[in-house]
Order: C-alpha cells, then structure tokens, then sequence
C-alpha cells in the first residue's frame, strides 16, 4: 500500500505473539521519539511537525489495537489484508508483470495460514459484533469473484510464474470459502459484540488523529445543525428549477438519466478529463508533476462496501503518481431490474461533482501531491479530516467557480452534503449513543434518500471506521473556515490557487495543525 516493496512476498504474521509485540514496539517507538526530541519548541518548525504526527499516529495506532483489538473481533481485518495485499500487486504496475506475480503467488500460499490463525483469535463470540461478521460474509462473495477471476485472467499473462499463480489463488480462495463457512456455521449464531468504541476513545479519536476540539456532543450538535441547512438549501435549489414540486420528486424523476451498461465507464472518463482541464485552466491548483489516474471498474472484493465509487491513491513512496477511481456497476449477473436500478444511483447530473470528489481537484491531486512532499513522515501518516474534507471543500468550490453547468447537478451536489451531514450525526450515534444500525439506515434512506442496500452498506462500513464518517462535514468546514482567515488577513493579495497550492503543501495532516503554520502559529507542545 505504502509502495514499500521489501515484503511483497509476505501477510501479516496474527499470532497472539506477534500482535502483542507490534503493540509493545509501539509504545517502545513513542517514548524513543519522546526523548529524542524533547521539547517541540526547540525544534525547526518542520521538525516539529514530523514529530508531533508521529507521536500522535502512534498513540492512535497503539490504542486502538489495544482496546478495538480488530484482529480478535473482526473478521474483515483478515480479509482486508488478503484481497489488499494481492490486489495491489496486480494493479501497480511498479514491476515487471511476472515478478509481481511471483509476490503474489507467495502471498496467497499464506492465506489458508492466516486464515487459521484468525479462526483461533475470533475465539470470544461475546466480543465480536454481528455487524461485522456480515459485512464480513458479504465482502466474502466478492472476494471469491476476485481470486476466481484474476487465477482466469491474470495467470495467462504472467508468463512461466503463471500456473504457479493459479494454484496459489485456487488455494487461496478455498480457504476463504471454508472461512466463509465457519463465520457462517459456528460464529454468527452465537456473536454478542457491540461494534460502539464508547465516547472516551471516540474524543480521543477526535482529539489526537484528527485535531477537531469538539467533544461528542457538540460534534452531534454541528451534525444536526449542517442537515438542518443542507434541507433549507436543497429545498431552495428545487424551487428554482420548479416551485411546485420538492427535491425528492424532481430528483427520482432525473434518476432515468443515467449511462447505459456499455457507455458507463466511458462517461466518467470523459467527465475527469473535462475537471481536470477546468482546474488547469482555471489556476486553482498545480497539477503534480507525472499524476495518473485510471477509471476502472470497482473489482468485486469491494462492491459490497463501495456501492457507487471510490478512489485509491498513489502509493506514497513508489515513483510512479498513478491513482485508481473505481466506480461500482451493476452485478453483470443480477436480474436486468436490479441492473436498472443500480444504474439510477448514476445519474448524469451527479457524475460531475463525483468526479470533483475523487479526482481533480478533490482526492487524487490532493494525494498525489501529498506523495511529493519532502516529508517521509507527512507523506505517510494522515487524517481522513483532511483527505475527505478536501475532496468535499472541492465540491462546493467547483460550484463557486461556475463548474457544473446544468441546474439539477446543484440540486445533486447540495444533497450530497445532506447526506454527508447525517454521516456526523449516525457517527456519533452509533458509536455514542446507541444509534443501531437499522436506524442509521433509515436516516440514510429517510432524510438523504440513499436507495436500502446502499444505505446499509454504508452503515455497515461506519460501524467499523469510527471517526470517519464525520470527516466529509467537518474537514470542509475547517478548510471554509481557514480559508476566510487567510483571505482577511491577505486582503486583495489573496489568491485562491495560491491558497489551495500551500494548503496541499502540507500532506494530509490534521488541519488544525497546517492552520498554525499557514497563519504563524507555532505546531503546538
């Protein structure tokens, strides 16, 4: 992931030892850099700031492997490292094909290893919540098609390492298909977890990864205040398009304007490279040198869990700046009403600000920037605050900047921070509050209209992620907010890709923190 390639041939080693030892070296990491650099204050101010986002990355990683423990309670945990570990071999290209195939074969004769060892570490069914274990048998489905697939597609091409390939993924997708069984058969009769970290770890969560001030509390307070204002201002939009029907109306009746099957990926193709000139001939930020981006299909281990699109990022210390924008179409084996309807939730004058989201200027500049800072510390470690209040800021930017030219696309582009506002509010309320997943999915369904087994994926995905949903909200907010302190403090001077190139200059790092070295405040103790 990272675009270190000294382990491309290795998993993860779960072993109880193993995991105790990360946890230990952790902490032995932390209290080193403590004594190393001593007081923050006596540091160059980029020193400074490498050490104190190291120092609270490892706090961060060190707690949550303690008291979230994910390898005895999730089964995705598992999975993710499987399907990641090999995906990324096959579609970085930072390596002749037959070498990458190598590592990969080498990889999946791991699998049936570490999937005995998480057999042995999922052992309390009381610790293990049911949610995870069916975002787990679902992402199962997919990750089948995906080894099934690549064994069929991938092995032809990878020369003489090819057959050897083959059997490894053979091997490999039995072993997840058994693993399947066993979630199925002996866990999830008996699971009894709950997926809530409580509110002591989501204010740490808060304080130390993200930089955001705000309690629980007053973070579900701004999340019902934001979809509050996104209702007032979608109903606004709809008025000036038709006073006498609401959104909802207008918007089910556009959901008939979408791609067809054949021509769905090439409209979002042709979409980024429309945002991409837009943002180059506009100045509104640098092109990083060498940036790539392919428009591919989501592959089938993720489907489940990305319904509509998302993007993967250049890795952070691989030459090459080449980013992935995955967008999700309809199962090519569903029934033709189910495809339709899938195909809804990609309606033209939505495409745009999807587009803006994840590629130019949203997601993919941001982090292929990010990947050419000096920083070795900054190009790593990040805050979603940053990186999906970024690509969020970028939608309503685009908007102020005249970029969608048809009406409906501000109609759709205000209810997508709708929905990005109700993601605080079942942020905070399932991790909090006791918000249950059935309930969030309603406020999904209910208030921002997402269709049922959308809404629930994208429940499913938060219960896992504490923090993250209310990253989109939040993050943009920050970056409105900094925005208008430089532009008062610069006056006429101010410019706004001058601003945005600074910003970016940074990494992905907690705003709160590049707010003090944009305004000439100092990174803290």
């Amino acid at each position: 992931s990272a675009g270190v390639h000294d382990h491309d041939h290795r998993l993860i080693d779960c072993s109880p030892d193993a995991i105790e030892a990360r946890r230990k070296a952790m902490t032995a990491y932390r209290g080193d850099l403590q004594r190393l650099a001593g007081p923050l204050q006596a540091l160059a101010p980029d020193e400074a700031l490498d050490v104190r986002v190291l120092l609270d990355a490892l706090e961060v990683d060190e707690r949550l492997l303690g008291e979230v423990r994910a390898p005895f309670r999730d089964p995705s945990y598992y999975l993710d490292e499987i399907l990641y570990g090999i995906y990324y071999l096959v579609e970085r290209q930072f390596a002749p094909l037959p070498e990458r195939a190598r590592a990969a074969t080498l990889r999946a004769r791991e699998v049936p290893g570490l999937l005995r060892q998480a057999r042995a570490n999922l052992s309390a069914p009381g610790a293990i919540p049911r949610e995870w274990v069916t975002a787990a048998l679902q992402q199962i489905g997919g990750g089948l098609a995906f080894l099934d697939g690549l064994g069929r597609e991938l092995a032809p091409r990878a020369g003489p390492a090819g057959a050897d390939l083959e059997r490894a993924l053979s091997g490999a997708a039995q072993a997840v298909r058994e693993f399947g069984e066993h979630l199925r058969g002996h866990l999830l009769p008996e699971v009894a977890g709950s997926f809530a970290v409580g509110r002591g770890l989501f204010e740490f969560l808060l304080r130390v990864q993200h930089g955001i001030d705000m309690d629980a509390d007053a973070l579900h307070e701004f999340g019902v205040a934001q979809v509050s204002r996104c209702q007032e201002l979608l109903a606004e939009a709809a008025r000036a398009i038709d006073p006498r029907r609401s959104w909802q109306d207008l918007v089910s009746e556009w959901k008939a304007d979408h791609p067809t099957e054949p021509e769905f990926l090439e409209e979002y193709r042709r979409e980024v490279e429309r945002a991409r000139e837009f943002v180059r001939l506009r100045g509104l930020a640098t092109l990083p040198e060498g940036e790539r981006l392919h428009v591919v299909e989501t592959p089938a281990f993720q489907r489940t869990v990305t319904p509509f699109a998302a993007y993967v990022a250049p890795a952070p210390f691989e030459s090459a700046r080449e980013g992935f924008l995955w967008v999700t179409p309809p199962p090519a084996d569903a029934p033709p009403e189910v495809r339709s309807r899938m195909l809804e939730d990609h309606l033209r004058p939505s495409i745009p600000a999807t587009v803006v989201h994840e590629t130019y200027p949203g997601h993919h500049l941001q982090l292929s920037a990010a990947c050419r800072i000096p920083s070795r510390v900054r190009r790593f470690f990040g805050t979603s605050v940053l990186v999906e209040g970024w690509a969020f800021y970028c939608e309503q930017m685009m908007a102020e900047q005249s970029y969608y030219p048809d009406a409906r696309s501000r109609v759709l582009q205000i209810k997508d921070q709708l929905w990005r506002a109700c993601r605080v509010v079942i942020d905070v309320g399932l991790h909090t509050r006791g918000l249950t997943v059935d309930r969030a999915a309603d406020m999904l369904q209910d208030v921002a209209r997402l269709e049922t087994p959308g809404a629930r994926a994208e429940v499913l995905r938060y219960t896992r992620t504490p923090t993250q949903p209310m990253s989109y909200a939040v993050g943009k907010q920050a970056i409105l907010d900094l925005r208008e302190d430089a532009r008062r403090r610069l006056g006429a001077a101010f410019d706004l890709g001058a601003f945005h190139d600074e910003f970016l200059s940074f990494g992905s790092i907690p705003i709160a923190l590049i707010r003090g070295q944009m305004l000439g405040r100092p990174a803290g103790p």
